[in-house]
C-alpha cells in the first residue's frame, strides 16, 4: 500500500463499493443520479472536495487515502482511510420511516457495517474504524469525518538488487 498506485486502487474499491450498496445509493438522497455509480464525481469523490465549492443542498463525501510508517524499518506502513460526510443543512433531515437518525449518523452507520473488519478494500489487515466524529464545517454544511486504519507491507520490503 506504500505506493501511489496502491493508494489509487484503495479509493477505487471503497467508491465503487459505496456506489454498489444500494442502500447508501438510496441514503445520498441524490435525485440527479439514476444509479449509484452515477455518484461517483457527482456525490463521491476520491479528493478533498471544499464544501464551499458546492452551490446545491446535496449530501456529498469525499475519501482520501493515507500512509505512514508503523516502524523504523519502514516494513510496515499504516495505510488510513478517512471519510467525510458533508450535508447541508437543509439536507440533514431523512425519512422517518427509513431512520430516527440524521443523514449524516445514518451514512457513517452504514460505511462502519460496510468497512469496519472487512479485509477486501486494501492492506494485509483488517480496516479498524479508529476515529468517528461530527462537526460544522460552515455556516451550510454539517460533516461526519471517519477514520479507518489497517496494515500493510511497504514497497521498500522488497528492494530491487543489480
Amino acid at each position: 500500500m506504500a505506493n501511489g498506485t496502491s493508494i489509487s486502487e484503495f479509493k477505487e474499491k471503497v467508491a465503487k463499493a459505496i456506489a454498489k450498496d444500494e442502500t447508501l445509493f438510496y441514503s445520498f438522497d441524490a435525485k440527479d443520479c439514476e444509479n449509484g455509480g452515477d455518484l461517483i464525481g457527482t456525490h463521491i469523490f476520491k479528493y478533498n472536495k471544499n464544501p464551499e465549492t458546492i452551490t446545491e443542498t446535496i449530501t456529498f463525501m469525499t475519501i482520501m487515502v493515507h500512509t505512514k510508517a508503523k516502524d523504523k524499518t519502514g516494513t510496515f506502513v499504516i495505510p488510513t482511510l478517512e471519510l467525510w460526510i458533508y450535508s447541508h443543512n437543509d439536507h440533514m433531515d431523512m425519512d422517518p420511516k427509513i431512520t430516527k437518525d440524521n443523514r449524516n449518523d445514518y451514512i457513517s452507520m452504514l460505511l462502519d457495517d460496510k468497512f469496519n473488519g472487512s479485509t477486501e478494500y486494501g492492506g494485509i489487515g483488517k480496516l479498524k474504524l479508529t476515529s468517528n466524529t461530527e462537526g460544522t464545517f460552515s455556516q451550510k454544511f454539517l460533516y461526519r469525518r471517519m477514520i479507518f486504519e489497517t496494515i500493510d507491507i511497504s514497497d521498500s520490503f522488497c528492494n530491487d538488487y543489480d
